[in-house]
């Protein structure tokens, strides 16, 4: 009896099983049929067909480069040729000079003889006493940037390096032609945006409406000089270089040493440059030492005197506490 009920209970597993995968197959069935079914396009008729297949690669191509024969050349367009021509040349010098005022004069009339003129200008030095009560400006550094026309930027570096003796020199070259040509292609479409907003204001009667037109334009109108305004500006950089000019008084300019040198000339050359820099540290000490010795005699007779005062503070505090009796004892 209890073998039959096993065997029952088994035969009812089988086919619940059976049941399950029949309605899984069927739904997969139908899922398919949905898929197939939907890759077709409905006709006018109400039959579905199969769209047409898109061509190949290599069908693409064909078609593409139908038109060109191979022994064609492909022309460019002609603003690319104009990709030069969006660059803002800038340069730096760093010179030395013995005459100090020549060289600066020297320099102002140079840049006004090149069509240039002077950006900004800084002169600063080291201000010295002199036994009369007098003072003197030396060590001066003259900072200076100057704007040179375009077309003469190789010939004007060329006659700086006449001024003085030249301790370092680089040159830098930005093409901003992308960005010249981003600047130009949204001020057109602003542009467009003006005159359609123009037109719109003319036909509009509703006050809402107006007053919306009028806030776009006005902000369509604030980006226009926005974009004028750094076009122009980038058209002055790219019109008249940068030349920015370090100029430092010496009493001698720094020798300039051969290309090819021995050993013993660098080590000769070395000894001597650390002697002259040691030599050149000590006299510095040493003015700067006289220069403060007046304030730190000052300083140190009031640290005396406040070391006494304190001292004597100190004492009859002390005595004044101590009893009588032990001053009595300490009499004898």
């Amino acid at each position: 009896m209890k073998k039959f009920r096993l065997f029952a209970l088994a035969l009812a597993a089988l086919l619940l099983l059976a049941c399950i995968g029949c309605s899984a197959s069927s739904k997969s069935a139908a899922y398919d049929t949905a898929i197939s079914e939907s890759q077709y396009a409905m006709t006018e008729e109400g039959k579905y067909e199969m769209p047409a297949e898109e061509p190949a690669a290599a069908e693409t191509e064909s078609v593409t480069t139908a038109g060109y024969d191979s022994a064609d050349e492909i022309s460019y367009d002609e603003s690319v040729s104009d990709y030069t021509a969006k660059i803002i040349y800038s340069a730096n010098l760093s010179l030395q000079t013995t005459e100090f005022d020549e060289a600066v004069a020297a320099l102002e009339r140079m840049t006004a003889s090149f069509g240039g003129f002077v950006e900004r200008s800084d002169v600063t030095g080291d201000i010295s006493y002199e036994s009369d009560g007098t003072t003197r400006v030396v060590n001066r550094w003259g900072y200076y940037t100057l704007r040179v026309p375009c077309a003469r930027f190789e010939e004007f570096l060329t006659q700086t390096q006449g001024l003085g003796n030249v301790i370092s020199s680089s040159k830098y070259a930005e093409n901003v032609t992308s960005q010249y040509t981003d600047y130009e292609a949204r001020l057109s479409s602003l542009y467009t945006q003006e005159e359609r907003l123009l037109s719109m204001l003319e036909k509009s009667e509703d006050v809402d409406s107006l007053i919306a037109l009028e806030q776009r334009l006005a902000d369509v109108r604030y980006e226009i000089e926005s974009i004028e305004r750094n076009l122009r500006n980038l058209d002055m950089q790219i019109s008249y270089s940068t030349v920015s000019v370090d100029l430092q008084e010496v009493e001698v300019y720094t020798p300039t040493a051969p290309v090819q040198r021995t050993f013993g000339e660098k080590l000769s050359d070395a000894f001597a440059s650390g002697w002259r820099g040691f030599t050149r540290g000590l006299q510095r000490f040493a003015i700067d030492m006289a220069e403060a010795l007046p304030t730190l005699i000052i300083l140190a007779v009031i640290v005396v005197v406040c070391i006494i005062l304190v001292r004597r503070v100190v004492k009859k505090h002390r005595t004044k506490k101590q009893p009588p009796e032990q001053n009595d004892t300490q009499q004898p």
